[in-house]
């Protein structure tokens, strides 16, 4: 998936959004559809997550240095 970058005036400012798709097309048509979008809350966090791999490798590294 690629990001692909919207902007829009509102209110005299301008805004802008960011929706990820696999191609301009689909970001367009999912664009579209932001007009029956529900209302879900507001974000209080975010945790990233990385993948397992990584978690692995690290823990492997870790075990290595510790014996």
């Amino acid at each position: 998936m690629q990001t692909h970058l919207f902007s829009y005036n509102f209110d005299g400012k301008r805004w802008a959004l960011e929706i990820k798709a696999s191609d301009a097309e689909e970001a367009r048509a999912r664009l579209g559809r932001i007009a029956f979008a529900t209302y879900d809350g507001v974000l209080v966090a975010e945790i990233p997550v990385t993948p397992a791999g990584v978690w692995a490798k690290l823990s492997r590294a870790i075990r290595s240095v510790l014996h």
